[in-house]
Order: C-alpha cells, then structure tokens, then sequence
C-alpha cells in the first residue's frame, strides 16, 4: 500500500477537499482501466498511477454544477 498526503496533493492542485480528490483519481483510474491495452508493459496497478498523475498535475478537472431533476410527481413549473 503506497502512502499519499492527501492534504498535501488537494491543496497543492487546488482541489477544494478529500472527497473531490477522491471522485477525481477514481475518475482517472477508470479510464486508465477502460484503455489497459494501451498501457502495455506497466506493471503497477491502475489507482496508483491515478495518484501519480493527479500529484504531478497530469490531470485537469472541472466542477460542474448539478441539474435539480423533477420526479414525475412535481409539477413542472413553465415561465
């Protein structure tokens, strides 16, 4: 198991907390998983390589605000 300074990686990388941290190297580590074939030949295991890139600034992310969604059982609301 590898150690990670996680206040140090999200405050060097301007990352708001721990929990957006986390939500962005599983991000990576999905994709690095989904495109394995490409990465021939590297032998370490995918979430490590995803805190590897997010602490060097390999990796770039955005926030995008959430859509409130309306069950069927509210009435919409037409302005």
């Amino acid at each position: 198991m590898i150690y990670m300074d996680l206040e140090k990686i999200y405050s060097e990388r301007n990352i708001p907390n721990k929990y957006i941290l986390t939500l962005v190297v599983a991000a990576r580590a999905r994709q690095l998983s989904q495109r394995k074939g490409a990465l021939m030949g590297y032998d370490e295991k995918f979430i490590t390589r995803a805190v590897d890139d997010v602490t060097n600034g390999r990796i770039n992310y955005k926030l995008v605000d959430s859509v409130a969604v309306k069950t069927a059982d509210e009435p919409v609301e037409i302005a």
